[in-house]
């Protein structure tokens, strides 16, 4: 059957754990897995990585986390999002951690308690400079005091976000840090029994030591992927998935024959063109279009003509090759040419979002290395 497939190297994913883990010290590792853990497979990557020793997880939506619980995991999880009052009982009967994001998350818990006499553990976003959720700066301690008066709020961990942290300036981090650090002092002289300060996503603790408090919540590097070419972590990661397509046909394109749609493309001379199962219906984005790159046979070729919703061609330049036989997109490769974060600035956009389009008919195979 032709149709496109990304492997999922489970061995990979833990080796970027551990290299991660290594690096970060004695601070707990809460690995992000929302968006379908990256495009990756949630249960699949929350498992390994749960067999590979991480302390929790942390997601945008409360069904991940639901169904994180209903996989039989145990560890922490974190809802990073908003919640509201008909889904409190959820949060508690799945023990997950609720955020605090204003003092009307305060109001919503005391109301909730007051009809059922239910605890909450829950963690505190402080917004030092993001300006998306979390508590503004200036009102943090005001939020704290609410929540210092209320025995049935356990306040396990306090966290912000940064903003540039996949930057080459790394000034405004530095200021986002400070106004954090300060804020960590002040709870601490308030004596709150805070456990967790988590502040460095993946490439701030790859790029600023003093971000790693007592927890860390990496994304992409676990993934294999690198945020932005300004971020060079000292420790080696390698890319969890490698999407492939197959070659369903080969085809002369004599000199000035137009290829695909709108006829973007026109042989400047005799060539041949590949086309591969695989197009924006399985999340290649159009940009791609003329710009892309593939490895087949070990060698690369470019994409050319306008994507297709199914297909894509590359020029095969007279090569021959047999049919079925599947190019790599993106993934492991002699090629530098060939990782996500490459690809993605040919694209024109960020590798997050090529990770997370990877669309549901692209077959998820998983390996064990």
């Amino acid at each position: 059957m032709f149709a496109p497939r990304a492997d999922i190297h489970l061995g990979r994913l833990r080796s970027n754990f551990r290299a991660l883990t290594n690096h970060v010290g004695n601070a707990k590792v809460l690995a992000i897995v929302k968006a379908d853990g990256y495009g990756h497979g949630l249960l699949p990557v929350s498992r390994a990585l749960a067999e590979a020793g991480v302390h929790g997880f942390g997601v945008a939506l409360l069904q991940e986390a639901l169904d994180l619980r209903a996989a039989g995991l145990s560890q922490m999880i974190l809802h990073m999002g908003r919640f509201d009052r008909p889904t409190l009982d959820k949060y508690i009967q799945q023990d997950i951690r609720l955020t605090l994001h204003g003092s009307d998350d305060v109001l919503t818990l005391a109301a909730h308690h007051d009809s059922t006499g239910a605890d909450y553990v829950v963690h505190l976003k402080v917004d030092t400079g993001m300006t998306r959720l979390g508590v503004p700066y200036a009102a943090a301690i005001e939020v704290l005091q609410e929540v210092k008066k209320l025995p049935f709020i356990r306040l396990e961990g306090i966290y912000s976000h940064f903003a540039t942290a996949d930057e080459e300036d790394l000034s405004y981090l530095r200021y986002q840090l400070a106004r954090f650090t300060e804020f960590v002092h002040t709870v601490r002289k308030l004596s709150l029994d805070v456990k967790y300060f988590h502040v460095a996503n993946s490439a701030a603790l790859a790029r600023e030591p003093k971000a790693i408090f007592n927890m860390v919540r990496p994304g992409i590097l676990l993934y294999g992927v690198r945020p932005s070419e300004y971020v060079r972590p000292p420790f080696e990661v390698q890319p969890v998935m490698d999407l492939k397509a197959p070659l369903v046909m080969i085809k002369g394109v004599p000199r000035g024959t137009p290829v695909g749609y709108n006829r973007r493309f026109r042989a400047e001379e005799d060539t041949t063109a590949g086309i591969l199962q695989i197009g924006y219906a399985d999340g290649i984005q159009g940009s791609f279009s003329d710009t892309g790159l593939v490895e087949l046979g070990h060698a690369v070729y470019p994409m050319i003509g306008g994507l297709s919703m199914d297909l894509c061609s590359i020029d095969l330049r007279g090569e021959e090759y047999p049919i079925g036989e599947e190019a790599l997109l993106w993934g492991l490769s002699q090629d530098p040419r060939l990782r996500l974060e490459h690809q993605a600035r040919l694209a024109g956009t960020i590798p997050y979002e090529l990770m997370v389009r990877v669309g549901s008919r692209v077959e998820r195979h998983y390996v064990e290395d």
